[in-house]
C-alpha cells in the first residue's frame, strides 16, 4: 500500500538526474555534424572515432592501439561480445563478490556461468582480492571450463582498486592456465582514497586482456550510448581474437554514427565534467561521514578508494530486506541493500556519491534517525 511519501533515492546512479549534465549547446553542436548523413559501417567503429578515443586516453597516460579498439553501444554490450568470444555454452567466468549483479544476467544471456571469488574487507585498510580462491577455482574439477577472470578497477560497489601485488598474481595465474582478463575501468578516473599503486590494465601484454570503458561514467553521458573494448596481449593470440571479434561486432554494428563523429567535441568537455563529479563525490562522502560516521556512532562507512558508491554498515536490528522496506515505507528512502551485491554480512546499504551534498546530508540524517527509532524499539 502506498504511504503517499515522496521517494528519496539514496542509491541514485544516473548522473543526468542529479544535476551532472552538459550544456545543451555543446551537445547540439557535437551531434549536428553534416557527416552524420553518411554511413560507413565498420565492425570496430569509424577509424577516426577510434583514433579520437585512443589519442584522448593515451594523452592521459593510457595505452590504446586504435587498431585494437572496438566501439559498441555500452560496456554491457561489450561484456556480451566478450562472453561470446571467449566462452562456449556452459563455460564459466570468475567474477568478484561483492560485485554488480548485472554480470549474472549478461552471462546468463550468453549461456555462460558466473563463479564468484571473494573480496575481503578489513577496517580501516580496506578490501583485498582473495587471489588464492581464484587459483583454487581453476585447479578444482571443472576448472578447465573457466575462460576468464573479470576484474572491476575500481570495483562496484566496494570502490576498491586492484593493487599491484594482486595484479601480478592474477596475471600469473591467467598466464599459467591460458585464460583471459576482462577488466572494467569505467570508474577508474574517479578516485577518493586511492591506492598509491593503482594502475590501469590498458596495454597489459602478458595475457589476453580486454579493458572496458565508455562515455556513461567518463563523461556522464549514459544517453549517448557509446562504450569500447581495448584489446592487448600476446601478439599471436590477439590476432586470432581480433579476427573473431570482428565477426561478432560486424553482426551488430551498434555504435551510432552521430556519437562517434561527436567524440572530439565531447572529449574536449571531459576535464570540466570530471572535475565537477570529483568535487561532488568528495563533498557527498564528507556529508555522509558528518551525518553517520563519528567516534561512537553505530554506523560505519567502509573505506572507498574510488567510484560513485559508498557502502554503509549499520546495526542489525532487523533483517536487511526488512530494513530496506521499512525505510521506503516510513521515510520514503530508497536505498539498495547489500544482498543486491552479494555482501556476505548484513546490513550494508549502497549510498550514492553523485547525489548533491545537501541531499546526501539530509537523507543520511533521515536514515540515522530511522535507526535511532529502531534502537528504541529493541
Amino acid at each position: 500500500m502506498s504511504s503517499g511519501l515522496p521517494v528519496y533515492d539514496l542509491s541514485a546512479s544516473n548522473p543526468t538526474r542529479v544535476g551532472l549534465v552538459h550544456d545543451p549547446a555543446l551537445l547540439a553542436a557535437a551531434f549536428g555534424e553534416a557527416a552524420n548523413a553518411r554511413y560507413f559501417p565498420d565492425p570496430r567503429g569509424i577509424p577516426a572515432a577510434r583514433r579520437a578515443v585512443a589519442d584522448h586516453v593515451n594523452a592521459r597516460g593510457g595505452v590504446i592501439d586504435p587498431d585494437r579498439l572496438y566501439l559498441c553501444a555500452s560496456t554491457s554490450e561489450g561484456y556480451g561480445w566478450l562472453f561470446k568470444l571467449l566462452c562456449d555454452p556452459g563455460d564459466a567466468v570468475l567474477v568478484p563478490r561483492p560485485g554488480y549483479p548485472l554480470f549474472d544476467h549478461l552471462a546468463g544471456l550468453e549461456s555462460v556461468r558466473t563463479l564468484g571469488y571473494p573480496l575481503e574487507y578489513v577496517h580501516p585498510s580496506g578490501w583485498r582480492i582473495d587471489v588464492e580462491h581464484i587459483e583454487a577455482a581453476l585447479r578444482q574439477p571443472g576448472g578447465d571450463r573457466i575462460r576468464a577472470v573479470v576484474l572491476i578497477n575500481p570495483n562496484n560497489p566496494t570502490g576498491s582498486y586492484v593493487a599491484r601485488a594482486e595484479r601480478e598474481k592474477i596475471v600469473g595465474i591467467c598466464a599459467e592456465h591460458g585464460i583471459a582478463l576482462i577488466v572494467d575501468e569505467v570508474f577508474f578516473g574517479f578516485p577518493l582514497e586511492p591506492r598509491a599503486d593503482r594502475a590501469s590494465f590498458l596495454g597489459e601484454s602478458r595475457v589476453p586482456c580486454f579493458v572496458l570503458d565508455g562515455l556513461s561514467k567518463r563523461l556522464c553521458l549514459p544517453q549517448a550510448k557509446l562504450g569500447w573494448i581495448a584489446l592487448s596481449g600476446p601478439e599471436r593470440g590477439m590476432e586470432d581474437a581480433a579476427a573473431r571479434l570482428d565477426i561478432i561486432a560486424d553482426a551488430y554494428l551498434s555504435a551510432g554514427t552521430p556519437v562517434m563523429n561527436a567524440l572530439p567535441a565531447l572529449f574536449a568537455a571531459e576535464a570540466a565534467i570530471v572535475a565537477k563529479v570529483t568535487e561532488r563525490i568528495h563533498a557527498s562522502m564528507k556529508a555522509y561521514r558528518n551525518a553517520l560516521d563519528w567516534p561512537g556512532s553505530p554506523h560505519r562507512i567502509l573505506r572507498c578508494e574510488g567510484g560513485w558508491t559508498a557502502l554503509v554498515e549499520s546495526p542489525r536490528y532487523l533483517p536487511e530486506e526488512d530494513i530496506a522496506l521499512r525505510l521506503l515505507r516510513e521515510e520514503g528512502l530508497s536505498v539498495q541493500p547489500g544482498y543486491f551485491f552479494d555482501m556476505e554480512h548484513e546490513p550494508h546499504f549502497a549510498f550514492s556519491l553523485i547525489l548533491e551534498p545537501e541531499k546526501a546530508f539530509e537523507w543520511a540524517g533521515m536514515y540515522r534517525r530511522f535507526f535511532d527509532r529502531l534502537a528504541a524499539e529493541s
